[in-house]
């Protein structure tokens, strides 16, 4: 678990928890843990949708917090949703990132909806009452990708039912739940109506073997037919469409302490939490796979890798701040193309440009090591570092 400080991305709590475990009551007590490290309660806590369960959401605000979380599409939520975006109660405003030109188009518009809420503590036998911003905020990007791929989903499903409907067998209960688990597994149970008919068709079958005669005996043979009848349900498909792309935020913050467009800017930046995690699993800093059966020695191994990950947040940071102030961009980072510059560059990258460097030592006991490099020296500098990191003292060497 992590919590980190953005626009930073410096981890500020951190604890190595058991996978089999819920996380929806580790949010309050991080909470806690970070308004200690901060010193104040002043802060926005920034979450997925696993805080905005409203036992979290009430202790923090009771407590003097902030938070501000996407909530999950379950009980009233989804109910809300579509009422206000059919019919919205107030003003739709474009939203628009602080560096965006003004001739590009805004990334999404959204509108707010304040609410009183109450929980009541079951340990305190209290009630916490509040009052919150609901924020519904619209995305062309996501609505876009959202309804291309509720169309492919449709898409596959139908041609999944037309096989079945070509073959439906002659066991009801058989050919009924086949149909369940193509809607299901494609998500698409509201956007097709299924029937399916039994016909009975009566035979006349010569019993006996061979060629049958006019004086052969004859018996009636009941069958029973399927037929499978699908129809897809515009209505719904139509609607989902139009509720593609809006989202549904919850904030108790005032406005004059987070408007509705920095709300947004804030939450597009939780992919700074995630570079941690990423660089955990399959980065400069994996801790998977993990060999360890001892609890104590994995919780070592995770809380030194926390430290590292702290450096390698504080050197990224502390560079591009430089390069942004200054307005610099530095080469040599790209290998196969050293005059591609960038102002953002990696704590690997930065890394991995000291790795030429050469300790000799010679046979007269003397000790040199390989010059500095433009890129280098400009990198220690960004850094506030002095070159003498980088000069030996024989004297210490020899002894």
């Amino acid at each position: 678990m992590l919590a980190t400080l953005d626009p930073m991305g410096m981890p500020l709590v951190s604890a190595t928890l058991e996978g089999n475990g819920a996380d929806d009551p580790l949010y309050f007590p991080t909470w806690q843990k970070m308004a200690q490290v901060i010193g104040h309660k002043k802060f926005v806590l920034i979450a997925d949708c696993k805080a905005g369960s409203i036992a979290t959401r009430a202790q923090i605000a009771a407590n003097g917090g902030i938070y501000c979380v996407p909530v999950p599409m379950s009980g009233q939520h989804p109910q809300y949703l579509k009422q206000w975006v059919l019919d919205p109660p107030a003003e739709t405003v474009s939203i628009r990132l602080p560096r965006q030109n003004e001739e590009e188009p805004a990334v999404g518009k959204g509108f707010e909806v304040e609410l009183g809420k109450f929980w009541l503590n079951e340990e305190t036998n209290k009630w916490v009452l509040w009052h919150e911003r609901y924020l519904v905020v619209y995305s062309q990007s996501l609505a876009a990708s959202t309804i291309r791929g509720q169309q492919q989903r449709i898409q596959r499903a139908l041609s999944a039912l037309d096989k079945l409907a070509a073959k439906p067998g002659e066991d009801r209960g058989e050919l009924t739940q086949k149909v369940e688990n193509i809607l299901q597994r494609y998500r698409v149970n509201d956007f097709f109506s299924t029937t399916i008919i039994e016909e009975i068709i009566k035979e006349t079958r010569h019993i006996g073997r061979g060629r049958p005669s006019k004086n052969s005996t004859t018996e009636e043979v009941t069958k029973i037919c399927l037929q499978l009848h699908i129809q897809q349900v515009d209505t719904a498909i139509k609607l989902s469409e139009t509720l593609a792309g809006w989202r549904l935020y919850v904030t108790n913050a005032l406005t004059t302490r987070l408007t509705l467009p920095q709300t947004v800017m804030y939450y597009r930046d939780e992919w700074l939490l995630e570079r941690g995690f990423h660089r955990f699993k399959r980065g400069s800093l994996p801790a998977l796979p993990i060999y360890f059966q001892n609890e104590d020695r994995i919780t070592g191994l995770m809380f030194v890798l926390n430290i590292a990950l702290r450096v390698f947040t504080l050197m990224e940071f502390v560079v591009r701040l430089a390069l942004e102030e200054t307005q610099q961009s530095l080469a040599g980072f790209y290998d196969g193309n050293p005059k591609r510059k960038t102002n953002r560059p990696s704590t690997e990258r930065i890394l991995k440009a000291f790795c030429n460097l050469t300790l000799y030592f010679l046979p007269d006991s003397t000790i040199f090591i390989t010059p500095l490099s433009t890129l280098q020296t400009q990198i220690l500098s960004l850094m506030n570092m002095p070159e003498s990191l980088y000069q030996v003292d024989s004297e210490y060497c020899k002894t």
